[in-house]
C-alpha cells in the first residue's frame, strides 16, 4: 500500500469519526458559528438573487401541488383532521377573544367589498332567481309559523288563514311574472329587487347588534370542547373535499397569474429586506444563533448516523477525498 493510500485511509477514518462520533454536535456548532461569521455581515441580495428565488419558487409551484407526495400528504392530512385531536380542546385555548372580535369587526366592516360583490352577483339572472326563491320560502315559513301560533288562539286561525291564502295567490302571481321577466328581459326588475335585498344585508352587517350577536355566539361556545369532526361528517366526504381543493390548487399553481403573484411577493420581500445584513434579518425573524445550532445538530446527527449505519458514509467520504491523493501534485510531494 502506497503512502498516499495510507494517508487516504487515515483521513477517511478521521472524517467518519468526526461526522458520527461524540464530537459531532460540537463540530456542528463551530460550523454554524463560522458560517455566521463569514456571511453575517453580507446583505441578503449579496447572498441570494431575487431571480434565483423566483425560478425555484415557480418550479415548486409547477411541480409540487400535483405530485404524488402532495396527494398522499393531503389525503393523510384530511384523515387527521377528520379524526380530530386526541385530547379535546376549547376554542378559547386556540384563539383569544380579542382576536376573534378584531376579525369579526374587519369582516363586518368590509362594506365596500361586500357592496361591490353583492351588486355584481345581482347582475346574474340565475342569482336573482335563487334570491327570489329564497325570499319566497322565507316568507312562506314566516306565514306558516304565524298560522301555527294563531291556530292556538280562538278566532285567529281563520283570519290568518285568509291572509296566508291571499299572500300565496300574490306570491304565485309574482312568481309567474318573475319567470316572464327572466325569459324576456333578463330579470331587470328582479335584479333591482335583489339589489334592494343586498342593501338590507349590508345594513344588517353594519348594525352594531350583528357584531354583538356574533360575539355572543363566540362567548357561548368559547369554553365548550369542540366536537371531533368524525362525529358529524363521514371520512369519505372529508377526503373528497380535500381532493377537490388539492386538484384546484394543482391546476392553479402552475398558471401564469399565480407565477406573477409569486414573483411580486418575492420582489416585495426583497424590496424590504434586500439590504439587510444576514444577522439583522435573522433577528427580524426572531431566529437566534442557538436556534440554528440546535436545529443543525438535530438534523445533521440524525442523517449522518443513519447514512453511516447503512454503510454509505465511508464510501461517500472516500470518493470525495480519493481524487486529491491520486492527483499528480500529491504524488510528486509524496515521491
Amino acid at each position: 500500500m502506497t503512502l498516499a493510500e495510507q494517508l487516504l485511509d487515515a483521513q477517511v477514518a478521521w472524517a467518519v469519526d468526526l461526522l458520527t462520533g461524540s464530537g459531532l454536535e460540537e463540530q456542528v456548532a463551530k460550523d454554524v458559528d463560522e458560517v455566521l461569521a463569514a456571511t453575517g455581515g453580507l446583505r441578503l441580495d449579496q447572498l441570494v438573487a431575487p431571480d434565483e428565488v423566483k425560478r425555484v419558487a415557480r418550479r415548486l409551484f409547477a411541480t409540487v401541488p400535483g405530485s404524488t407526495t402532495a396527494d398522499n400528504v393531503v389525503r393523510r392530512a384530511a384523515q387527521i383532521v377528520h379524526a380530530g385531536p386526541e385530547t379535546p380542546f376549547v376554542p378559547s385555548e386556540a384563539i383569544a377573544r380579542e382576536h376573534v372580535e378584531a376579525i369579526v369587526n374587519e369582516v363586518l366592516g368590509a362594506s365596500r367589498l361586500a357592496h361591490r360583490t353583492l351588486d355584481e352577483l345581482a347582475e346574474s339572472p340565475l342569482v336573482a332567481a335563487a334570491a327570489s326563491r329564497f325570499v319566497s320560502r322565507l316568507v312562506g315559513e314566516v306565514l306558516a309559523a304565524n298560522k301555527a301560533v294563531a291556530d292556538k288562539i280562538p278566532g285567529m286561525g281563520s283570519l290568518v288563514s285568509f291572509g296566508t291564502s291571499a299572500a300565496s295567490k300574490v306570491k304565485g302571481a309574482a312568481d309567474k311574472q318573475f319567470e316572464g321577466l327572466i325569459g324576456a328581459t333578463a330579470g331587470r326588475g328582479t335584479t333591482f329587487a335583489v339589489k334592494r335585498l343586498n342593501k338590507v344585508i349590508l345594513e344588517t352587517l353594519a348594525d352594531p347588534a350583528t357584531q354583538a350577536a356574533v360575539m355572543e355566539v363566540w362567548d357561548l361556545h368559547a369554553d365548550r370542547p369542540l366536537p371531533p369532526p368524525h362525529t358529524f361528517v363521514d371520512e369519505a366526504d372529508v377526503l373528497r373535499f380535500a381532493g377537490v381543493l388539492q386538484a384546484a390548487a394543482a391546476s392553479a399553481a402552475p398558471t401564469e397569474p399565480v407565477a406573477v403573484l409569486v414573483d411580486a411577493l418575492i420582489d416585495g420581500f426583497f424590496t424590504v429586506y434586500a439590504e439587510y445584513p444576514l444577522t439583522i434579518l435573522l433577528e427580524e425573524l426572531a431566529i437566534t444563533r442557538d436556534d440554528l445550532v440546535a436545529d443543525a445538530q438535530s438534523f445533521a446527527s440524525t442523517a449522518l448516523r443513519a447514512v453511516h449505519a447503512d454503510g454509505q458514509l465511508e464510501p461517500v467520504v472516500r470518493a470525495r477525498l480519493a481524487p486529491f491523493y491520486s492527483s499528480p501534485a500529491v504524488k510528486a510531494l509524496l515521491g
